[in-house]
C-alpha cells in the first residue's frame, strides 16, 4: 500500500513537472513570436483572427485588440477582399501578395503565407512588402516610358536615316556633276558653319586663361609667403597640406595652366584653319617645323593615348628625319594630323574591347610617326598603327566624302575626305591609305617643302 502511494506521488510530481515544463516552452515560444517584426497570425475556418502578434499593430496600426475576433478580410482592400475568400474555400498552403488598409487610410502590401491546419485553423505570416511594390511600379512605369521614347527615337533614326540615304544619293549624283571649285565650295560652307558655332566659346576660355594664370601666380606667391614666415603651420594644416600634396599641387598647377593655355590655342588654330579652309583667299603659308605640328597634335591627344579603366596604352614610337622647315598652311595640315590620329586611336581603342586576352605586353596598342625627305623637293610623313585594319572592299571609299565605319554619333565621314583635300588640293601633295587586315593601317603624306608663289 504504501509502494503505491508512493508511485503515485512520484506519477503526479512528473506530471508537474513536464506541465511547468510546457508551460514555460509555450512562454518562450510566444515571446519569440511577439517579438518578430513580421506578422503572425492564427484564423479559424471562417477567416476569424484568434490570435495576432504586436507587428500587426506596428504595420498596420491597429491594436491586437481590435483584431482578435474579427474577420481578416475586415482589413484587406475590396481589390483584393475575392483573394482571400478563395484561400478559405480552397483551404490549401499558399503564399499571395494582398493589399490590407492601414489605420491613417493608406494601402499597404503585405505578402501573405498560410498553412492550412486539415482539423483546426488556419496559421500564417504577413510581411511587408510597400516599399518593394512602389519600386517595381516605379521601374514598370520607368522601363515602360523609356520603352516609348525607345520606340519613338527608333522612329526618329529610321526616318532621319532614310532621309539622309536619299541626301546622299542626290549628293553623289551631284557629284559627278560639279567641278572641283564647287565641290569645295559647299564643304566651304559646311566648315564654315562649324568654326563660328566653336570661335566663341573658344575666345572666352582662351581669354581667360591669362587671369587665371595671374591670380594662381598670386595666390602661390602668397602662399609662399605664408610659408616663410609661417614654417611650422599648426598640425590640422600640415595634416592636411600632406593630404593634398600642396607641394606637387604648386609645382603641377602652373604646367596645368601652361598645358590648357597651349591645348586652347591649339583649338583656335584648328578653328582658324577650318575658317581658312572655308575661305581658300585667306589661308597664310607659313614656313614651320613639321615636327612641331606632329607634336602639338599628340599633346591635344594626350589623354586618349594614357591608359584608363577600360583602355590599354598606347604608345608612340617617335623616327624623325632631319627636316627643313616647309612652307604649307599649318592650321591644315595639323587638322589633317589630327583626323589621321584620332581614327587611329578609334581602331587601337575598338581592337582593345574586342580582344580576350587584352594586348599583351608583345604587342602592344601602338602608334608609329616617321618622317623622311624623299629628295630635294619632297618630304614624307607616315602615321601607322598596329589595328585591325581596313577591310579591302572599303578601303577605296574612305576619302569618299560622308563615308564612315563608325556607330551613328561617333563619326561624320568628312575627317579623312577634307585631309585628302587639304594634301593634294592645297598643298600639291598625295595622300595613300595602306592597311592590311590583322596587321593594322598606314597613311602616308608626301608634300614638298617649298611651295611656288604662283600657288599661293
Amino acid at each position: 500500500m504504501l509502494e503505491g502511494n508512493a508511485n503515485n506521488e512520484l506519477h503526479t510530481q512528473i506530471q508537474y513537472r513536464l506541465i511547468e515544463k510546457l508551460t514555460e516552452s509555450e512562454r518562450r515560444y510566444r515571446e519569440l513570436v511577439e517579438n518578430l517584426r513580421e506578422i503572425v497570425f492564427e484564423c479559424d475556418r471562417q477567416g476569424c483572427v484568434t490570435f495576432v502578434n504586436k507587428a500587426w499593430t506596428e504595420t498596420l496600426g491597429y491594436a491586437v485588440s481590435d483584431v482578435v475576433g474579427k474577420r481578416l478580410d475586415g482589413f484587406i482592400d475590396s481589390t483584393d477582399v475575392e483573394v482571400w475568400q478563395s484561400l478559405l474555400e480552397h483551404q490549401a498552403d499558399c503564399c499571395v501578395e494582398l493589399r490590407f488598409c492601414h489605420q491613417d487610410g493608406d494601402i499597404r502590401w503585405l505578402e501573405l503565407s498560410i498553412r492550412c491546419d486539415r482539423h483546426v485553423n488556419f496559421f500564417g505570416s504577413l510581411i511587408d512588402i510597400t516599399e518593394r511594390k512602389q519600386s517595381e511600379t516605379i521601374l514598370k512605369q520607368t522601363n515602360e516610358d523609356l520603352e516609348v521614347r525607345v520606340q519613338q527615337r527608333t522612329s526618329e533614326l529610321t526616318k532621319a536615316n532614310q532621309e539622309l540615304a536619299v541626301m546622299l544619293q542626290r549628293l553623289q549624283q551631284a557629284q559627278g556633276q560639279l567641278i572641283q571649285q564647287e565641290k569645295m565650295s559647299g564643304l566651304g560652307q559646311l566648315v564654315a558653319g562649324i568654326a563660328h558655332e566653336i570661335n566663341n566659346p573658344v575666345n572666352f576660355i582662351h581669354g581667360n586663361i591669362p587671369h587665371i594664370q595671374q591670380y594662381v601666380q598670386d595666390l602661390l606667391g602668397l602662399m609662399h609667403k605664408y610659408q616663410q614666415h609661417y614654417p611650422h603651420p599648426v598640425a590640422d594644416i600640415q595634416v592636411e597640406a600632406e593630404t593634398i600634396d600642396l607641394d606637387f599641387i604648386q609645382k603641377d598647377l602652373p604646367k596645368t595652366l601652361s598645358s590648357m593655355e597651349m591645348g586652347s590655342n591649339r583649338i583656335r588654330e584648328i578653328v582658324k584653319s577650318l575658317r581658312n579652309f572655308s575661305r581658300l583667299d585667306e589661308a597664310d603659308i607659313k614656313s614651320v617645323d613639321i615636327h612641331d605640328g606632329l607634336d602639338n597634335t599628340l599633346i591635344i591627344l594626350n589623354h586618349r593615348l594614357k591608359a584608363h579603366a577600360d583602355k590599354v596604352k598606347i604608345h608612340v614610337i617617335k623616327d624623325y628625319a632631319t627636316l627643313p622647315t616647309v612652307e604649307c598652311y599649318a592650321g591644315l595640315l595639323n587638322q589633317v594630323f589630327m583626323n589621321i590620329l584620332a581614327n587611329a586611336i578609334d581602331a587601337l581603342e575598338e581592337q582593345s574591347q574586342q580582344t580576350l586576352p587584352p594586348i599583351g605586353i608583345d604587342n602592344p596598342s601602338q602608334i608609329t610617326l616617321r618622317t623622311s625627305l624623299i629628295n630635294d623637293q619632297w618630304i614624307q610623313i607616315e602615321i601607322a598603327d598596329n589595328g585591325p585594319g581596313i577591310p579591302p572592299n572599303l578601303q577605296k571609299h574612305i576619302f569618299e566624302p560622308f563615308f564612315t565605319t563608325k556607330c551613328v554619333g561617333n563619326g561624320t565621314g568628312m575627317g579623312l575626305s577634307i585631309s585628302h583635300q587639304i594634301v593634294t588640293e592645297r598643298h600639291g601633295g598625295t595622300l595613300e591609305c595602306l592597311s592590311i587586315p590583322g596587321k593594322g593601317t598606314q597613311f602616308i603624306i608626301r608634300i614638298p617643302f617649298e611651295k611656288d608663289s604662283e600657288e599661293t
